[in-house]
């Protein structure tokens, strides 16, 4: 089975400062990393400091996929615009180019067609509800998806073994680029 998956960590910021706003917990000054260590796997208010470590990721995933993703409201999400920029590239991109923007086999060149046919609607509303309707889950909606370290975390041990693949996808893809997966759970339980 042929899916789309992507995730590139863009930035990461928070690291000395959440360790050092440890430290203060802990009444110390010295290199606090083996604490992080000791307490990033520990709930209960004890791996806290995990939500002062932000991380920005920019993954492109079908629409199947961001609507699990949401179920992660301690994040932020900037997406590009989905309907706008379909309506623009239906008339000027050529076909194959056009159905690179959807996983293989989500867009039939029935809804093709269809789409072709509503970006000619004159009411603007109509058109922008019509597109919506007629979208596939397949299509590919890149975005910038910024969260902290604690709500990865969750991700991860929430997400690992989930029935879509694109979700070990993306766990691996980010542990492999964050600069401190030792304070995450790995891929496996």
């Amino acid at each position: 089975m042929n899916y789309v998956m992507e995730a590139k960590v863009i930035e990461e910021a928070g690291y000395d400062a959440a360790l050092q706003g440890l430290g203060l917990n802990k009444k110390q000054t010295k290199d606090m990393t083996p604490v992080a260590k000791k307490l990033c796997d520990k709930d209960g208010g004890h791996n806290k400091f995990l939500e002062a470590i932000y991380v920005w990721i920019e993954v492109k995933a079908p629409r199947y996929w961001w609507q699990e993703a949401d179920t992660y409201r301690i994040s932020s999400k900037q997406s590009e615009a989905s309907v706008p920029y379909i309506l623009n590239e239906i008339e000027t991109m050529p076909v194959t180019n056009f159905f690179s923007m959807f996983e293989e086999g989500s867009l039939t060149r029935e809804i093709y067609l269809l789409l072709k046919h509503v970006n000619k609607i004159e009411d603007k509303q109509a058109r922008l509800v019509s597109t919506k309707q007629l979208l596939p889950e397949g299509f590919l909606q890149k975005r910038m998806w910024c969260m902290n370290y604690k709500t990865l975390r969750n991700i991860i041990i929430q997400r690992r073994t989930h029935s879509l693949p694109h979700w070990r996808k993306f766990i691996s893809d980010v542990l492999q680029q964050v600069k401190h997966p030792e304070l995450l759970p790995g891929l496996e339980k």
